[in-house]
């Protein structure tokens, strides 16, 4: 696997804590908007210049706003870039986990070969978009997240770790991020020979991101740039025990009156179905939360080889059941991730944001492993993959 140290571009030490954002989509606009008129430093005002903007089909108008804003960031010295390049291992802690990797430019061309293997369909449109805003910002601020099976050698990763970080901070929601910077040439080169050992590395999360940055470099081809630049994007590799996936749940709301006791029924018919409290619910594999009208009940079916329970779901419930056909783009369905408590879940149907709520238990990473092996897909949200990254820690720039 070809693993390459870039010129980073990053944030100035003492704002660092201030600059690094969550994803924007993460925020709803009234926090969006707060964030904004609070904080002058946020990359929130580099990735979302406008909250009130209308830029549909003019995203190119707003990828070059991104692009000024950027650009007012560096000449204010928010940001600068490095002199040379460098690999990063980068920490983060939160009170129930903790997680470690390494930051570099991964290849273009072993993913064309699949030694970087997916688990999930793009959606050409979204890809489109992103591979537009690759080639007009001239920026990737957000990492790919790479799991491998291999694991890391430790003697060079705990030497730096034991010495003064780039950047140490904690940010509001209890998350403790730690950056170091690998920039000796020595240790470079054993970076590089170590992942060059690693014949595959898996997507845990970034399948548009990584596919749009191979759209990109075959733009780019096509114009006849060959830039090393576009040969790599940015991703964050972790050992597959530095990962963390947890369930992503189903919540449905009916748009015409819906029999709960036809349904109950129904799903008597392809498994077995008790009512539980909250407390008594136990997720497993091929054992599924129900909650609807004020109840909880643990569905449990027969598992089918090498079928995962979302699959199942969607298979023998959502579609037959609900008509739900394609669940990216049918408005009835919305999801939970799995730090949601089961209690909120139940709130949000009973207030009537949903009528029915299917909760699951999560994967395994080595089944993860074993759908990108098999060539395989998972429906949409089959996993919440932790650790979440920051926008605008580390950059990498393409001009």
């Amino acid at each position: 696997m070809k693993f390459k140290p870039f010129k980073a571009v990053l944030p100035a030490a003492d704002k660092v804590h201030l600059v690094a954002s969550r994803s924007y989509v993460s925020y709803s606009k009234e926090d969006l908007i707060d964030k904004l008129k609070g904080n002058p430093y946020t990359f929130l005002h580099v990735i979302h210049p406008d909250v009130d903007g209308d830029y549909r089909g003019r995203r190119i108008a707003y990828f070059e706003e991104v692009r000024k804003n950027y650009e007012k960031f560096l000449s204010e010295e928010i940001f600068s870039t490095e002199a040379s390049a460098s690999f990063f291992i980068y920490r983060q802690e939160t009170p129930e986990y903790s997680f470690q990797g390494l930051l570099g430019g991964v290849s273009v061309e072993d993913y064309e070969q699949g030694k970087i293997k997916i688990h999930e369909h793009t959606i050409s449109q979204r890809e489109g978009r992103f591979t537009d805003y690759l080639d007009t910002t001239g920026i990737n601020a957000e990492p790919v997240l790479l799991m491998s099976r291999q694991p890391f050698p430790t003697y060079t990763i705990s030497r730096v770790c034991s010495e003064t970080p780039l950047y140490c901070f904690t940010t509001t929601d209890r998350v403790k991020h730690t950056l170091w910077q690998l920039s000796d040439t020595s240790d470079i080169k054993e970076i590089e020979a170590m992942m060059a050992n690693v014949p595959e590395l898996y997507i845990a999360d970034g399948h548009h991101r990584s596919a749009s940055s191979v759209a990109l470099k075959q733009r780019k081809a096509e114009e006849g740039n060959h830039d090393e630049v576009y040969q790599y994007f940015m991703a964050l590799v972790l050992f597959q025990s530095q990962l963390k996936i947890l369930g992503f749940h189903r919540l449905v709301k009916c748009v015409v009156d819906f029999d709960l006791n036809e349904f109950l029924s129904d799903l008597k018919k392809i498994g077995s179905l008790q009512e539980v409290s909250e407390q008594e619910l136990q997720l497993a594999e091929g054992k599924i939360g129900v909650y609807a009208a004020g109840k909880w009940y643990a569905f449990q079916f027969e598992k089918e080889k090498n079928v995962i329970d979302a699959e199942w779901l969607s298979k023998n419930i959502l579609y037959p059941i609900f008509g739900i056909e394609d669940e990216r783009t049918d408005k009835r369905i919305s999801y939970a991730d799995g730090l949601v408590s089961s209690h909120e879940i139940a709130k949000m149907v009973d207030e009537g944001k949903a009528d029915f709520a299917f909760l699951l238990h999560p994967i395994s990473t080595e089944t993860l492993m074993r759908i990108s092996d098999e060539g395989s897909t998972m429906p949409p949200k089959s996993t919440y993959i932790l650790p979440k990254l920051r926008s605008g820690l580390v950059i990498y720039p393409m001009r």
